[in-house]
């Protein structure tokens, strides 16, 4: 288990900070701590996410660009795992790997 953990990195973004912007290259997935933070696809803000979420996981699967941009809404604490150990995580854990794509095949049919 001290394994895996090392595999995310702990950062932490203030409030109007951004995560990720819609359309650049997404190398990473976020799991969400601590705080709020606003999803905007381009058209306004479509969710909103918090502690026990994560995000970034549609482009680390389809190898497409970021769908959206997401933004602290305030002091967020942030666990981020790059797309390398992102696949070594899901190599050796089948089942959170059918469950994340299954995350994604919902995310990406809306």
């Amino acid at each position: 288990l001290t394994r895996k953990l090392e595999l995310f990195e702990p950062i932490r973004r203030m409030a109007g900070e951004r995560v990720t912007k819609k359309d650049d290259f997404g190398y990473s997935l976020f799991l969400v701590i601590a705080g709020r933070l606003s999803v905007d696809a381009g058209d306004g803000v479509i969710a909103e996410v918090g502690a026990g979420d994560f995000f970034g996981e549609v482009s680390l699967v389809t190898g497409e660009k970021r769908n959206a941009t997401v933004t602290a809404l305030e002091t967020c604490d942030l666990a981020k795992i790059m797309m390398w150990d992102f696949d070594e995580l899901l190599t050796e854990h089948p089942v959170l790997a059918a469950r994340i794509k299954a995350i994604v095949d919902e995310r990406t049919a809306s």
